[in-house]
């Protein structure tokens, strides 16, 4: 494991690096951004400016200062947004989409896990195929058009839940539950509908086995079969599939955070793309890396807990 950790750390100077490499070759220059065009009419501020932010410095030399700050905990000060500490501006808006991310991810799994094992087990019923046809509508919803058509609905029309963030923090405990609502379902049905299929999918092949056959020969009842035996290895490759969705808890949904306006990370990105923000861009997508780098050990770890039979080791001999 130690071994693991430590391989997280070259991966994360890759990462920066490539992602370094495509801002700057990115068109548009912070620079310019952050001016009006009156000023951007006046070349010696404009490069001025440059000097100011560090940008005139040659590539490798902005990495490098890049690189030994962030060795020191520092992800840079943000060109805009106040000139706040990157990591300042982080902590600001990560409780907002772990809130938002966290109880939609938890959501989609206290509801489809149970929704994927049923379907399984009546195969080709009612139940199966109506799961089946819903699994398939929530996949092929588009995001941005379920969110805005419940805003039109819920929010406008029937007025029972505000359809942008704005007021949030200053609202009282009884009231802000109503902002969560609409965000939260539009992040949430996909979750039922991907985790859901995958379950149904990962049951049907275990209740094959010649081990939950034999089991069942044996007078073992269905329910001691299913839920002692089958669900235990069905969930091996569940784990691996919530895993990968781990990283939207901290990356964000950029366009459903845009859309309703919601506090989070993913606004805080698509803000800072808009604006040629580097240190923001940076300082979100090394988050965003370590927490994908980190759920992949965390996998591995469950995978142990789940099934003894996985060594997290690897043969002795290797």
């Amino acid at each position: 494991m130690i071994r693991r950790v430590l391989m997280l750390v070259p991966l994360l100077i890759g990462l920066s690096f490539v992602m370094f490499l495509l801002l700057r070759l990115a068109p548009g220059d912070p620079a310019t951004a952050m001016m009006s065009p009156q000023a951007m009419n006046n070349p010696d501020y404009v490069e001025q400016t440059r000097r100011n932010l560090g940008l005139d410095e040659p590539l490798y030399a902005q990495y490098g200062i890049w690189l030994r700050n962030l060795a020191t905990g520092d992800l840079g000060t943000a060109y805009s947004f106040n000139n706040k500490p990157v990591l300042n501006l982080i902590g600001e808006r990560v409780m907002g989409t772990l809130q938002l991310q966290g109880a939609a991810l938890l959501l989609g799994i206290l509801i489809a896990v149970p929704v994927g094992i049923i379907s399984a087990t009546r195969q080709y019923s009612l139940w199966d195929n109506s799961v089946t046809v819903g699994s398939f509508i929530g996949l092929a919803l588009p995001g941005f058009w379920l969110a805005l058509l419940l805003q039109v609905w819920l929010g406008v029309r029937l007025d029972w839940f505000p359809i942008i963030s704005t007021g949030q923090a200053n609202a009282d405990w009884s009231e802000r539950w109503k902002f969560f609502v609409l965000p939260i379902v539009v992040l949430t049905l996909p979750n039922i509908a991907y985790f859901a299929r995958f379950m149904r999918s990962s049951m049907l092949e275990v209740i094959n086995q010649d081990y939950v056959i034999t089991a069942r020969a044996k007078g073992l009842s269905r329910r001691d079969v299913l839920y002692s035996h089958a669900l235990r290895n069905a969930l091996l490759p569940m784990v691996t599939v919530i895993g990968l969705q781990l990283p939207q808890i901290i990356g964000g949904a950029v366009i459903i955070e845009q859309i309703f306006a919601w506090p989070g990370l993913g606004l805080l990105a698509f803000d800072a793309i808009s604006r040629r923000d580097y240190p923001v861009i940076m300082g979100i997508t090394m988050v965003t890396g370590a927490v994908i780098m980190i759920a992949s050990v965390m996998v591995d770890l469950i995978y142990v807990l789940l099934d003894p039979r996985v060594s997290v080791a690897g043969p002795r001999n290797a």
